[in-house]
């Protein structure tokens, strides 16, 4: 049913806005091998958009919702970045949690779905 779909994805979606600070110390000393944990984390409450991206598809997928956790490069971020694409009624609409959570943070205004051109595709797992 794509409702409950919808409804388990702004559950993940809004947790991971509302509680996941970005990590700055950590983008700092990235090791270019990093592996994101989504266990860790959800325990410390923090990380890059790695672990934002990791985290989403971890839940989604323990869901069997179909999401693609992707790294390349966006309009809205400096730098390699990580983002989402989830299957929603037959389309991927790329998703972006660390953007969204910084936009959250700072009152602003933004949409769930991204505009696809702004994100450049390098690898998608």
């Amino acid at each position: 049913n794509e409702t409950n779909v919808g409804e388990k994805i702004d559950i993940a979606y809004d947790f991971i806005i509302n509680n996941i600070s970005y990590d700055y110390d950590k983008v700092e000393l990235l090791h270019p091998n990093y592996i994101p944990y989504p266990d860790k984390t959800i325990e410390e409450l923090k990380g890059i958009c790695y672990d934002y991206a990791s985290l989403l598809a971890a839940m989604k997928r323990s869901e069997a919702i179909p999401v693609k956790l992707v790294k390349g490069y966006s309009t809205h971020v400096d730098g390699y970045h990580a983002w989402n694409e989830i299957l929603i009624n037959g389309e991927w609409v790329v998703v972006d949690t660390t953007v969204d959570a910084a936009y959250n943070k700072a009152n602003m205004k933004f949409n769930f779905s991204k505009t696809k051109s702004d994100y450049t595709k390098v690898y998608e797992y």
